[in-house]
């Protein structure tokens, strides 16, 4: 029941806003229309101070009180309190007109096959020019039709037969009537279209104002997060560290091998944090790149450095072609930071055969730095959402990841004016390319 009055309230107030709608719009086309109607009728006195000029001081008459009629609905329209009855006042106008030119036409005692042609035009006119609906066209077209018969009670006499002329003003009056309404009910549909895409909009407005409000705790959060992470891992670090080195003393060679476990496990961590921290800033649109000349060749060697002590006990052959005299213009921690995560990736999903990191020029002003693996691959309909905040594959939801690193290392790609370009198949390999400027 509820339900059912919620509907009805709703369509009461469309109902209405159309009503108000259609009047703003009567009142605006009721001025052009009379304008319109004023210079037909000084048109048509042209012709008929031609034929009949002995008419003149009638016609002059006649026109003056149509002009007044057209000129006092005109201005009433546009004061507020007839706005809203401009429907009403436009009706009232045009059939007023009617009675006027009807009136002309019982002075000057014309036959009245005129007077059928001009009632015509003004049904249709009136019809076409002013969108107030089949309720306002009814009396205009009554008017018109009652009044031709007024002036064949009075002794009008055409020259074509009355019926034809009734029967015409008649269907013509039918016509405009159903005419109008259906131009009423095509603007009614548009006007409930109209309200319905202005609902859709502000639903949208509304989404998406929430979803800026999301993102931004979401990045107000991630942004704390790493910053409350980052120094007890430090801490961690720097024990491992010293650990590690014997500062407290010499460790067996189990414990050895926990303890490199555990520096590798809390690098990887840093690592995430730092990923998490730089994604914030990017979506935050507060990092920042300090673009200067890389040489790729220590930066190759660095991220070798990574890789291996990851690949220990695995089946995997890693290959580093260092490149000599190839630089690009790039951010060079940004620079480690993507190739790190590329590798990372490579690492975890290549179980058996190898890895490869290379770099070539491309002969068109850029630097491809390929990182290729022998791995899991990706399929094809997977590879779209890898680049998008928290977007894994099948195999990297299964291992575990995050899914951060590929969606990172783009934008960090893109903000030092190059991209990222995969190319896999599974059950085969993959290829990421970092592509950068080259260096002058």
């Amino acid at each position: 029941m509820e339900l059912g009055r919620d509907h009805d309230r709703g369509q009461d107030q469309a109902q209405d806003a159309f009503e108000a709608d259609a009047q703003r719009r009567i009142a605006e086309r009721l001025p052009l229309a009379g304008i319109a109607f004023a210079l037909v009728i000084g048109l048509a006195w042209i012709f008929e101070h031609h034929y009949f000029p002995e008419r003149d001081r009638v016609y002059a008459i006649f026109y003056s009180l149509e002009l007044l009629v057209i000129g006092a609905t005109g201005w009433l329209v546009r004061t507020p309190p007839f706005r809203a009855r401009a429907r009403t006042l436009a009706s009232l106008c045009t059939v007023t007109l009617v009675f006027l030119v009807i009136g002309y036409h019982v002075v000057v005692r014309s036959t009245g096959d005129v007077l059928a042609l001009a009632l015509l035009y003004i049904l249709v006119g009136a019809m076409v020019a002013i969108p107030w609906g089949w309720q306002a066209q009814v009396p205009v077209a009554v008017a018109a039709i009652a009044g031709f018969l007024l002036t064949i009670g009075l002794g009008a006499q055409p020259l074509v037969p009355v019926a034809m002329h009734v029967l015409g003003l008649s269907a013509m009056g039918a016509l405009t009537i159903l005419g109008a309404w259906f131009l009423e009910r095509q603007r009614w549909t548009l006007f409930q279209q109209a309200r319905e895409l202005q609902r859709s909009n502000q639903a949208l407005l509304r989404a998406n104002r929430e979803l800026e409000r999301a993102n931004r705790i979401k990045n107000e959060f991630l942004a704390s997060v790493s910053h409350e992470l980052r120094t007890p891992l430090n801490i961690i670090m720097g024990y491992v560290d010293l650990l590690a080195e014997g500062a407290f003393g010499t460790i067996p060679k189990e414990a050895a091998e926990i303890i490199e476990r555990l520096s590798r496990t809390s690098r990887n961590l840093v690592f995430l944090v730092g990923d998490l921290l730089d994604l914030s800033r990017i979506e935050a649109g507060r990092l920042t790149v300090e673009l200067t000349k890389v040489d790729l060749g220590p930066v190759l060697k660095e991220a070798q450095e990574y890789v291996v002590p990851r690949l220990q006990g695995k089946p995997v052959e890693f290959t580093c072609e260092v490149p000599s005299n190839l630089a690009v213009v790039a951010d060079r921690n940004r620079v480690q930071q993507i190739l790190v995560n590329l590798l990372s990736n490579a690492t975890k999903f290549t179980h058996r055969g190898s890895i490869r990191l290379f770099a070539a020029a491309t002969g068109d002003g850029w630097v491809d730095v390929h990182v290729e693996d022998t791995g899991v691959g990706i399929p094809q309909e997977e590879l779209a959402k890898l680049f998008e905040p928290f977007g894994q594959s099948q195999a990297g939801r299964e291992a575990g990841g995050v899914g951060i690193g590929l969606a990172l290392s783009k934008r960090l790609a893109m903000a030092m004016g190059g991209e990222i370009l995969v190319q896999s198949e599974l059950h085969k390999g993959s290829r990421f390319t970092l592509r950068l400027r080259r260096a002058n």
